[in-house]
Parts: structure tokens; C-alpha cells; sequence
């Protein structure tokens, strides 16, 4: 199978040579190509030849071209030969926690070094081969994501539901050595992973200099867990107590490392009621997509942005998102409130699809906000402001399948989506149209 085409961009070569959507390219320099990776080997040179077959049949190409002049396209997807599934049955595994009836995409349990190296999806590396090994040292597929859960064999292995000696320590080691660098994490789970096993795990990590950070998430459950091992939530308590030794953690490996190694994700100090710490601390937020420090770089980007004194008229300002978000960013809603004439209601969430345990506002469906924004009783068409992430990227679709639109109607409001960055928030929130 070929690469297939999503997007031709205008004034590019590709758009200049005829390409559209829908084509595949086939080979490029005479190699059938298997990745967006393999493919960028091969385009980077001045001289390149490919085939691509359309619509009317096979088509060759050759062009001269600078260096770094792209073919000015978008593929359907960055791995041609089909995503590496994971063959790990792991006790915490969100996919098993799933609802019946969301989306296909969120059945799929990716374990892929390519997505991981492209995208930084987290990967266990149980399923690499020698083969793999090889191309990731000879091309430096570096860094990657790997989902470490604990470095004891014989506790990840039970961990991952696996049956077979776990190999971690020997593939980072043989990686380390090739000069592949990793960032980290280790999902938490209460009587599995914790304690002296967790120590033994960070200890282990830091003796690896090509990792570069690891992060610490606590285990997500959802009420759909019917046949899965039982698993504890990770309670306050539990969450202060990390915290605490997060400090002195940090200062010790600042000192020996040159970084603060570990970082703990945003749920922790939402848990035990604690601020996020300070932006600085976070070193340029290494795994700012695991969670970890998404609060406190909202809160510093809506700092920068100038907020009015006062409005010239009256306005009610009306959010509303997970119930863990919604109390962490406190901060943001106090400077909302010190503005004259702005009125600001929250409307914190619960997710009535997956179960209490699960807070935060990615997850959040079209029938949580149907059943939760129903008994507010606001006004027929008023603006209710919502995080974007919530939508599928570059869509109007929830988790469940249900569109803005359906949702929208349903409730009669106005659903307005907001981007992940503080400052463009309020920009969007203060626009004359927004309230």
C-alpha cells in the first residue's frame, strides 16, 4: 500500500506536478516507503524520483530541488504500513475502560516507536524487534516516549499483563548506549507500582543519562472496568505525600543532574488542593502534553494578557468544564471577577458518561453537557464558553460521536469552543461578539 495524499499544498511542487488528494505515493527512489519517516530520508536529497498512482494510473516523477524544498503535501497518516497495535493487557489501560459506542479511533491501542519518535505517543517497547532496534540506532529515532510504569521485571511484567520476562532494562540500556534519548512515565497505581517499588524505579531511571525526564500520572477509572483487576484511585492523602517529596527530589537531581528529572502531573496537586508550583520549575514544560504543568502555563499566559477595569455595560460571563480544571484554575477566575461590570459563573461538570473518578474536561461527552448544563436553567441562547479540547482535533465532534451542533440544539445554547493557550482565552472570552 501507498502513502496516501490528504492535502496538496498551493504553490508547492506537488501542487505544481498535478498531485491532489487521493493519490499514493508509491516509492520513492525506487523504495516502497512504510513511513513519514522513511520518506523524509528519502525526499531530503536535491535529486529525487518517486511514483505516485492517481486516479488515471501510475505516474513517475523526477525533480531537482534545494535541500530542505518539501513536496508540499499532507499524508492521511504518518505510518503507511498500518499502526503497531500493543500486545500488552495492561491492568490500567484506559482503551479497556472505554464506553460502548464512542468513536472507533478510541479502540485503538497504538504501541508504535514510529508515532511515538513523530508524535510522542508513549510506548512500552514490548513489542520491538531487532529490526526496529537497528533502524532506531542507525537513524537516531531519538527522542522517544516510553511508558516505563516500573523498572522490577517481574512488577511491570504483571503490571503490562504480560506472561514472558520483561526487557526494558536491556533495551534501554542497549538505546542509552547508542546515544537515544527518552522522556518517561509512570502511570501510578496504588499497591502495584508505589512505595519502595516507585523509589527503586525513579533510582533506576536517573542511572540512565539519555533519559531526559520523567513524568508521574495517577491512574485513570472509569465505570466501565467490568472483568479488569481491582485498582485504587490515588486519594489526597497520597497526592500530599508526593508532593512533599517531589521538593527535595528535584533539588537533588538539579544538583546532580542539571535538571529537575521528575515532575508530577496537574491531578496530583489538584487532588491534595495544592497550587501548581512556579512556571520556572518546569524547565520549558518538557511533557506539557502528559499533563504535567498544563495549569500552570495557562495561568502564566492569561497573566500577560491586560484585562479591562471595567466594562462599559453589564455582561455575564458563563464557563464551564471538568470539576478538576475548573477549581485548579482559580487563580484565572478571580481576575475575572475583579473586572467592573463582569458577572462570571462557573459551571463545574461531572462526568455522568465515564464516572465520577474521571474530572478533567477532555473527557467530558455531549451527554455530560446535556445532562449537566440542563440543570443550570440558562437562558435559551445564552453563550456558555467550553475548553476545545473536548472536540476531536480540528472537528465539532465529542468522544460519544455527538456533534456541537446536536448538543447545541438540544440544549438551545450557544456553545462557544476555547484554545488550550491562557492569553488566547481571554482574548476570546473579552471579544465583543463572546458576550
Amino acid at each position: 500500500m501507498g502513502a496516501l495524499i490528504a492535502k496538496v499544498y498551493q504553490d508547492s511542487i506537488a501542487s505544481r506536478l498535478g498531485l491532489a488528494p487521493g493519490d499514493q505515493i508509491l516509492t520513492v527512489n525506487g523504495k516502497f516507503l512504510t513511513d513519514l519517516i522513511q520518506f523524509q530520508w528519502e525526499w531530503a536529497g536535491e535529486e529525487v524520483q518517486w511514483d505516485t498512482l492517481t486516479k488515471t494510473g501510475i505516474k513517475q516523477h523526477s525533480v531537482s530541488k534545494r535541500y530542505d524544498e518539501g513536496l508540499g503535501i499532507q499524508f492521511e497518516t504518518p505510518v503507511f504500513d498500518g499502526i503497531r497495535h500493543c500486545v500488552n493487557r495492561c491492568l490500567f489501560c484506559f482503551v479497556d475502560q472505554m464506553a460502548p459506542g464512542c468513536r472507533g479511533s478510541l479502540y485503538i491501542k497504538d504501541d508504535d516507536y514510529r508515532l511515538s519518535f513523530l508524535q510522542g505517543s508513549f510506548i512500552t517497547m514490548t513489542n520491538l524487534t531487532e529490526e526496529d532496534m537497528r533502524r532506531i540506532e542507525k537513524e537516531r529515532l531519538s527522542p522517544l516516549y516510553v511508558s516505563v510504569h516500573a523498572t522490577d521485571p517481574a512488577v511491570r511484567d504483571k503490571m503490562l499483563g504480560r506472561g514472558d520476562q520483561d526487557r526494558l532494562t536491556l533495551i534501554m540500556d542497549r538505546l542509552n548506549k547508542a546515544g537515544i534519548e527518552f522522556h518517561c512515565q509512570i502511570v501510578l497505581c496504588p499497591g502495584y507500582n508505589d512505595g519502595n517499588v516507585f523509589s527503586r524505579t525513579i533510582e533506576r531511571l536517573s542511572e540512565w543519562q539519555g533519559v531526559l525526564s520523567v513524568s508521574v500520572v495517577p491512574v485513570g477509572l472509569t465505570k466501565f472496568r467490568q472483568g479488569l483487576p481491582v485498582i485504587s484511585q490515588v486519594q489526597p492523602e497520597e497526592a500530599t505525600a508526593l508532593i512533599e517529596w517531589l521538593e527535595p527530589t528535584q533539588a537533588y537531581y538539579l544538583r546532580e543532574r542539571g535538571s529537575r528529572f521528575v515532575w508530577l502531573s496537574d491531578e496530583f496537586y489538584v487532588l491534595a488542593g495544592r497550587e501548581t508550583p512556579e512556571a520556572e520549575t518546569y524547565e520549558g514544560y518538557p511533557q506539557w502534553e502528559n499533563g504535567v504543568g498544563l495549569i500552570r502555563s495557562l495561568l502564566e499566559e492569561a497573566g500577560r494578557y491586560p484585562l479591562p477595569i471595567t466594562l462599559s455595560k453589564e455582561k455575564r460571563l458563563i464557563l464551564a468544564g471538568g470539576i478538576a480544571p475548573m477549581k485548579a484554575l482559580a487563580p484565572l477566575w478571580n481576575r475575572l471577577r475583579n473586572v467592573q461590570g463582569l458577572k462570571v459563573e462557573l459551571i463545574p461538570l461531572e462526568n455522568s458518561f465515564f464516572g465520577p473518578m474521571v474530572n478533567v474536561s477532555g473527557l467530558l461527552t455531549g451527554q455530560c453537557l446535556i445532562q449537566g448544563l440542563r440543570t443550570y436553567g440558562l437562558p435559551a441562547g445564552a453563550v456558555v464558553f467550553l475548553p476545545g479540547v473536548m472536540l476531536r482535533e480540528g472537528e465539532d465532534v465529542f468522544i460519544d460521536g455527538l456533534t456541537v451542533a446536536e448538543v447545541s440544539r438540544e440544549l438551545n445554547l450557544n456553545l462557544v469552543f476555547l484554545p488550550p493557550e491562557g492569553d488566547k482565552i481571554l482574548a476570546r472570552l473579552f471579544e465583543e461578539d463572546s458576550l
